[in-house]
């Protein structure tokens, strides 16, 4: 399916509980009344959106409402950058491994946000981008990042997810080329050569990407996303490689004043421009120069629907 097929796909599930509920509605108890399968349907969805709203973890619903209404008349992508900037300019979200204690995913929380990763952040910051409500951003990462799940395999009676769910996408090169965040625009960055090294997961050859030393930044819009691509030829590298993974990394784009900027999650610190543990802000160009790990770039562009 790709990103124009999930357009209106996208506009159903964000309309409300609906589509949760038919979602759900599959895997219900055959012998309950459909009246009943409906209602606790309905209370697991709703138990799922409060568990992720107004929160001590999350930012208050009006904040998010209010800034999204200054963002309303903005395309998409200026709206993703935006609120990417948002949470570089708080400076209060901390890194934190989602897999780790009291991660987003060790936890079952859709929303965290005052403790990120880079994963967690660019969801976090497209569903905002992509919603007019705090209410819809939380519906949005349901829908998106459990596309063609049911409440019933990945909702527990107290509103937590299950990210080792099978329809949870753990790779990010499946998460490019799902078209779910987006269109695929590597292509347009400059030539592209095929990743050699590949993985057990990607074979040699199937995975296209550009050179760092070959982007055109020109091509980058507000909102876009970039993934970087881990060089085997780097302790670092092979490391992300081992586990079956080609991308080491990702980040939102912004350009500010003619500059390409990437906001990311920093894991560690840049000499020089940003201490680790934070959400920060460096031009692309810089990041990819000092940061040896990854040898090129892939990007998805999300677009108005």
């Amino acid at each position: 399916m790709g990103a124009r097929d999930m357009q209106p796909w996208l506009q159903r599930s964000i309309a409300g509980v609906g589509i949760c509920l038919l979602m759900g509605a599959a895997a219900a108890d055959d012998a309950l009344p459909d009246s009943l399968q409906q209602e606790r349907l309905m209370r697991r969805y709703e138990q799922m959106v409060q568990f992720n709203l107004d929160q001590p973890y999350t930012l208050p619903s009006a904040t998010i409402d209010s800034l999204m209404q200054r963002l309303s008349a903005r395309p998409v992508g200026e709206r993703i950058a935006g609120w990417a900037d948002y949470f570089h300019q708080r400076g209060d979200a901390r890194y934190r491994f989602g897999l780790a204690e009291g991660g987003y995913v060790s936890e079952g929380r859709l929303v965290d946000d005052f403790h990120t990763d880079c994963v967690l952040f660019f969801y976090r910051t497209t569903e905002l981008g992509r919603s007019s409500s705090a209410v819809e951003a939380v519906q949005f990462a349901f829908g998106t990042r459990f596309y063609g799940a049911t409440l019933e395999e990945v909702v527990s009676d107290e509103g937590r997810v299950d990210y080792d769910s099978p329809v949870h996408l753990d790779y990010t090169v499946d998460i490019i080329r799902s078209g779910i965040w987006g269109q695929q625009i590597t292509a347009t960055l400059g030539e592209t050569v095929a990743d050699e090294a590949g993985t057990d997961r990607y074979p040699p050859g199937t995975v296209h990407y550009v050179p760092k030393q070959k982007v055109r930044w020109a091509q980058l819009q507000d909102g876009d996303i970039v993934y970087f691509v881990s060089d085997e030829a780097t302790d670092a590298g092979r490391r992300t490689r081992e586990v079956g993974a080609i991308i080491g990394h990702l980040g939102i784009v912004e350009v500010e004043g003619g500059q390409v900027y990437v906001i990311h999650a920093a894991s560690k610190g840049l000499a020089g421009f940003y201490e680790s543990g934070r959400v920060v802000k460096v031009p692309l160009k810089t990041y990819l120069e000092r940061v040896e790990t990854f040898k090129g770039v892939m990007a998805t562009r999300i677009e108005d629907f």
